[in-house]
């Protein structure tokens, strides 16, 4: 009689699993396009996603390079616009933060940052001259002086630099600290981030193919360690130029590095693997070689699927030769070494991407803008079960979106026997170990 049991469980096994798999948490990703219609406007600025009106939901700072800047209100009605300020002295690198720590957010841009007075609905933004860069590739924010106020990090073509920024009145200079002069090779297009990486508990900045290591803990004395085997310039590119992260990857509880190749025809993406914890031993692990000819110009890491594991997110920007296409690859091993890639978006560029709960449903979703003047999109993480909620930009796009993946085989079924054999996964020295997993 066991034995009967345990086949007739058996044969139901199959069918168990079918009516389960909606509910598992580690169901491959898929998304709902929603396009904020009333958003075009505004070139290569950075995207910022933040609570800029404290009423907890996400919303977003962005503009236009040399013009205005502007944010958009989450709001159930549809997304909003409200003007911050019509300062041309604005670029490509942002940050958004609370600069003068009165609880509200506000931004940094170019030579400007603009104070969220606290009414950013009605126009409450004041702006102040804090005498950074006029044309920063990029801007980070974290705390380099151990002070527990977060400080401003810029790179453009002076070099790389921080700014302390005082809290004890609204718009008074900053204080930049050098950390490196002008670079020979051009690194100035990004990449930049910020963590501890050699493990004695202050923050340091890693610029793609190098790293500076916090050597006071102050920000005031830094030492190079240019050891990290990534970032090359692309012959049609200005430089080096890249976006990247300082995570755990593996979950070792040391800090890792996730990088990514844009303003290239043929970027890659890898993390690194801090092995000795000190920064100066570096395992690479290659996610996405330069076989997709993309422009990766957004990087985001999240638990996109649910199963408590780092993914990664990036999508083609500007110089994508051909069909720019978004990627999410599932980390399925939770350590770094076993990727799956899937393809959940096409024909919509991503100058910027990030990753986000958007609609408040408990999951991942993704921000996401052009780099042009169209409008702006995110995308519904449709692990969680979307009928629950009201998507809050569903009303501005008069729909519900569309869904990316749905049918037998995908929508992206064309684009699979190209990327199924171009898939492949890498080990630390970028030696194939055979043909990576693929939905």
């Amino acid at each position: 009689m066991r034995q009967r049991r345990f086949f007739i469980h058996l044969l139901l096994l199959p069918l168990i699993i079918s009516l389960a798999r909606p509910y598992l948490a580690s169901a491959a990703p898929d998304f709902r396009v929603h396009l904020l219609e009333g958003t075009a406007g505004g070139g290569r600025e950075t995207l910022l996603a933040a609570d800029i009106d404290k009423d907890g939901d996400v919303d977003f700072f962005t503009g236009e390079n040399g013009g205005p800047t502007e944010w958009f209100e989450n709001d159930p009605e549809g997304w909003k616009r409200h003007p911050v300020s019509d300062s041309a002295d604005t670029y490509v690198g942002g940050v958004a933060l609370d600069v003068d720590g009165d609880g509200w957010i506000d931004k940094a841009a170019g030579s400007f940052w603009y104070r969220n007075t606290g009414h950013p609905r009605e126009g409450g933004f004041i702006a102040c001259k804090d005498i950074a860069p006029s044309r920063p590739g990029e801007m980070q924010a974290a705390d380099l002086d151990g002070d527990g106020v977060q400080d401003v990090i810029s790179i453009d073509s002076t070099g790389l630099a921080w700014y302390s920024v005082p809290r004890d009145s609204a718009c008074l200079p900053w204080t930049e600290h050098k950390v490196t002069g002008s670079e020979a090779d051009k690194l100035k297009r990004g990449g930049i981030a910020a963590g501890d990486l050699d493990g004695d508990g202050d923050a340091d900045i890693a610029s793609l193919d190098r790293w500076y290591e916090n050597a006071d803990g102050e920000g005031l004395a830094w030492i190079e360690h240019k050891n990290i085997d990534f970032g090359r310039a692309d012959r049609d590119s200005v430089g080096v130029s890249g976006k990247a992260l300082i995570l755990d990857m593996d979950g070792d509880g040391k800090y890792d590095l996730l990088e990514a190749e844009c303003d290239t025809r043929k970027g890659r993406i890898a993390w690194f693997r801090n092995a000795d914890g000190k920064g100066l031993l570096w395992e690479r692990h290659i996610i996405e070689d330069s076989a997709m000819e993309q422009d990766f110009h957004s990087l985001a890491a999240a638990d996109f699927n649910g199963d408590g594991h780092l993914d990664v997110f990036s999508i083609g920007g500007p110089a994508t030769p051909g069909i720019p296409l978004g990627f999410i690859w599932e980390n399925d091993d939770g350590k770094g070494l076993a990727w799956t890639r899937n393809i959940i978006l096409e024909k919509k560029m991503g100058y910027e991407g990030v990753a986000a709960d958007v609609d408040g449903d408990g999951d991942m979703d993704i921000l996401l803008k052009p780099s042009s003047f169209a409008e702006r999109y995110w995308l519904e993480n449709l692990r969680l079960d979307p009928a629950a909620i009201l998507p809050p930009g569903a009303k501005s796009g008069g729909s519900n979106g569309t869904a990316l993946n749905g049918g037998p085989e995908g929508r992206f079924a064309p684009y699979q026997p190209r990327y199924r054999r171009l898939g492949r996964a890498y080990d630390a020295k970028g030696k194939t170990m055979g043909i990576q997993r693929l939905r």
